[in-house]
């Protein structure tokens, strides 16, 4: 199957979303510029319906100055975003403007590759990955709905879930998150494609392709 392109490594102006997702409003401090994730092999839905492009935002976040994590990942630089003096990751900063928006959420690490969730992460403390602490999910509806997903999405399972899912009422997002670098060229892989196919195949309330976003950020 063939990747989905980004309209280029900034996207040009004019390139927005025709309805405004509801997830939106809580990333426009920090957005640049909205556009939409063109897919160059249109997903088609069992009732013909077809699938061209998802939406994306370009972000832009304070760079933190301050000690590196202890364990950071192997993201180096790109665990360094800092927001109202918290370090850190660029999927947290996300989350946590979320929900400052009202959504409750996750990164939900899937380390290691094997199908399956690592940790469900709201924090990362500066301490080695082993011991950081995970948060599965406790609300039915959205844990279910993850569930769900994995189920259809076999064999891959959670392999290719989207970096950041949260969940407000019924409603539901999922954000990719991707720093914007010359050694980037394919910025999603076939598991993120699969995962998106799998989420709206199984034709949950609330969601749709206007439930994922791809961010590309870089520092401010």
């Amino acid at each position: 199957m063939t990747l989905p392109r980004y309209c280029g490594p900034y996207p040009e102006p004019g390139q927005v979303t025709a309805s405004v997702p509801t997830w939106m409003s809580a990333l426009e401090p920090f957005t640049e510029r909205e556009f939409r994730v063109e897919l160059t092999v249109p997903i088609t839905m069992p009732a013909g319906r077809m699938i061209h492009d998802v939406p994306g935002v370009v972000m832009r976040f304070p760079q933190w100055t301050g000690t590196p994590f202890v364990d950071d990942f192997g993201k180096k630089s790109a665990a360094m975003v800092e927001l109202n003096g918290e370090h850190l990751f660029a999927e947290l900063a996300i989350l946590r403007l979320l929900e400052k928006d009202g959504w409750a959420g996750r990164w939900v690490n899937t380390y290691g590759g094997g199908g399956e969730v690592w940790k469900f992460l709201t924090e990362w403390k500066d301490v080695p990955r082993a011991e950081q602490r995970s948060r599965p999910i406790e609300d039915a509806e959205p844990r279910q709905l993850l569930a769900r997903i994995a189920g259809f999405n076999k064999p891959r399972r959670y392999k290719g879930c989207w970096d950041v899912f949260a969940w407000r009422g019924s409603e539901f997002v999922f954000v990719e998150c991707k720093r914007n670098s010359a050694k980037t060229k394919d910025l999603v892989s076939k598991e993120k494609l699969e995962w998106l196919r799998s989420t709206l195949y199984i034709g949950a309330d609330g969601v749709s392709e206007e439930s994922f976003c791809f961010v590309q950020w870089d520092y401010a």
